[in-house]
């Protein structure tokens, strides 16, 4: 494990950082078919890809789903959110790194996620970690993307921490490049669905998480 950076803030991303998430949201629409007794075409991911939901929900239909756009939706919100209420894991040595940055004087943890703040506290509270973070904060809440620093610098303000004295978990390349855009000391997570962009991640990031 690496001897994490001293901070008075630390700021973790959820999905494919804290949590082993990354793989139910990639097969999703798949999981979604089979959930409905409809065998999915090899290509779905592929196809499906730079879709929105609605063209998704539409795209699912002509593969035999029945109802409207907004039940579709609806039903896959829901399928994802059983998946944090149940099953989804912790990813390897994540809780003790957090007990042991929960030891570190001063220091705060928190969550900055894409995800629905419902997902993150179901989960959470299941693994046993909700504990360990100040508080969950969500993109959409916020009303800011994580492909830009301005979102890491606003965290850094809530809890009146400079981005110089705050350490950032991302697993995405768009947010390690966001989160160094900031000013944050920013550790690179592995995660197997940005493996084409590892060498970047590496070169972007001050220092890989090594658990």
């Amino acid at each position: 494990m690496n001897s994490i950076k001293n901070a008075g803030l630390y700021i973790f991303d959820m999905d494919g950082t804290l949590l082993d998430s990354m793989g139910e949201w990639t097969h999703l629409g798949r999981n979604y078919l089979l959930s409905k007794g409809i065998t999915p075409p090899a290509d779905l991911e592929e196809t499906i890809d730079a879709m929105t939901m609605d063209e998704s929900a539409a795209y699912f239909q002509t593969l035999g789903i029945h109802g409207d756009i907004s039940t579709i939706n609806r039903e896959i919100m829901e399928l994802i959110h059983r998946s944090y209420r149940y099953q989804i894991p912790l990813k390897p040595g994540i809780k003790e790194l957090l007990q042991e940055l929960s030891t570190k004087k001063d220091s705060i943890l928190c969550v900055l996620t894409t995800s629905e703040r419902d997902c993150a506290v179901n989960a959470f509270q299941r693994l046993g970690i909700l504990s360990y973070f100040k508080d969950i904060h969500t993109s959409f809440e916020i009303g800011l993307s994580k492909r830009t620093g301005t979102i890491y610098q606003h965290v850094c303000k809530l809890y009146q921490v400079s981005p110089a004295d705050t350490v950032v978990f991302e697993d995405a390349p768009y947010a390690i490049h966001a989160a160094k855009e900031a000013g944050c000391y920013v550790y690179a997570v592995p995660e197997e669905t940005y493996r084409d962009d590892w060498s970047d991640c590496e070169s972007t990031a001050d220092e890989i998480l090594q658990l």
